[in-house]
């Protein structure tokens, strides 16, 4: 059984998140989940891990 949390969330948006929002994108699409602009995802924390998903 994990231990998992959830973080927080954020809105995927252009601005100065873009490098690191583009390598999670690229990573996320690796997976075969597309997420765009406007788009939610969340921080958990799992197992003492940080995790990003598609909200």
């Amino acid at each position: 059984m994990s231990d998992e949390r959830i973080l927080g969330t954020t809105k995927v948006t252009d601005r100065w998140r873009i490098s690191l929002i583009k390598a999670v994108r690229e990573e996320f699409a690796e997976q075969g989940e597309d997420v765009d602009e406007g788009d939610l995802v969340v921080f958990k924390k799992r197992d003492g891990d940080i995790v990003v998903e598609p909200a």
